[in-house]
């Protein structure tokens, strides 16, 4: 059977793999004929020797490799620089020769082009980066995910839930499927988001961050402005920022010392999907911008504790765009003083 390498958004990797190995039997196997590895924690001959065995009174023994390619990712993750592929040279002689019962998946999360590796195992793997949709395409995914779970949703209420979630298709899931329940079949509004839809807060602040990492500066404005509106204090929304900010840095700091992604969760101490969009943060990060963006927080907490703003709005709105512009834009701005 033909070996299998899926990359990219872990939600879409999740139920890519479920599908697969469903539509293979794969089920119903012995619990001797599955196998779970994972990158860094086993050599060469190790899989090998798994993957060459025949199946014990199955038809077919489950190999699933997590987190391999991670393991050879350069310290950037852009494929510059990256670790020499050593032994694992060898992996993409091997596969052709498996046994015809040997299924066998390599599952990562977003992987560089340049990774040795992926470019190793293409040939001879059937390759799929599944990529969680953005813009107008997680819109339309949005949508359908709704009608599969039994409610239309509003435009609206579209704008709403991305805006807070984003493209975090785990929680997009999970969020849905409340609404759809607590939504009884009629159409999914933007007052029912605003009232069921978990931590809405948190998920605001990690968003705002999120787009100002983006350069995108009027969406973090509306998030943060909703906050506002419900009555958060701007030390609140700093504070808040603050902590996002400070969990990139970690993110960044541990994916330099090329902490695997199961590892990154107990060292950040938050929860695994928490962890995963932390650290696609940090990956869009130097570490000149991340120094840049905390200083420039400092800053703004220090003018509002000793009193140099006389608009809580007005400084929020030049955080935000402070946050946002890329570094060769950023203009040092005169302190308001009350």
């Amino acid at each position: 059977m033909p070996a299998h390498l899926l990359y990219g958004d872990s939600f879409l990797v999740s139920r890519q793999l479920e599908r697969l190995t469903g539509e293979a039997g794969a089920d119903s196997l012995l619990e001797a004929n599955r196998h779970q590895l994972t990158g860094g924690q086993f050599n060469l001959p190790e899989l090998l020797a798994v993957s060459n065995a025949l199946p014990f009174m199955d038809t077919c023994r489950l190999v699933i490799v997590t987190g391999l390619l991670a393991t050879l990712e350069s310290r950037g993750g852009r494929g510059r620089g990256a670790r020499s592929i050593g032994e694992w040279d060898k992996l993409s002689d091997a596969i052709p020769q498996m046994p015809e019962t040997t299924l066998l998946f390599l599952v990562d999360g977003p992987i560089a082009d340049g990774n040795p590796l992926l470019r190793n195992l293409r040939p001879v793997t059937q390759a799929q980066h599944l990529q969680a949709p953005t813009g107008e395409a997680l819109a339309r995914y949005v949508k359908d995910l709704a009608q599969d779970k039994g409610s239309g949703i509003s435009p609206a209420a579209i704008r709403t839930i991305t805006d807070l979630v984003g493209n975090d298709l785990w929680t997009l899931d999970r969020e849905l499927e409340k609404l759809s329940l607590y939504a009884a079949g009629r159409n999914i509004e933007e007052n029912d988001i605003q009232e069921m839809v978990a931590q809405v807060r948190e998920a605001s602040i990690f968003n705002a961050v999120d787009a100002m990492i983006e350069g995108r500066p009027e969406v973090a404005l509306r998030l943060l402005q909703r906050l506002r509106q419900d009555g958060a204090a701007l030390p609140y929304i700093i504070s808040m920022v603050e902590r996002q900010l400070r969990l990139v840095c970690l993110a960044r700091y541990w994916t330099d010392q090329r902490v695997s992604p199961q590892e990154l969760p107990g060292k950040l101490g938050v929860p695994p999907f928490v962890a995963r969009k932390t650290a696609e943060q940090a990956r869009r990060n130097s570490w000149p911008d991340l120094d840049r963006r905390y200083r420039r927080l400092l800053e703004a907490d220090l003018d509002f504790k000793t009193g140099r703003v006389d608009s809580e709005d007005l400084a929020l709105e030049l955080l935000v765009v402070d946050l946002a512009a890329p570094a060769t834009q950023v203009r040092n701005r005169g302190r308001r003083r009350g």
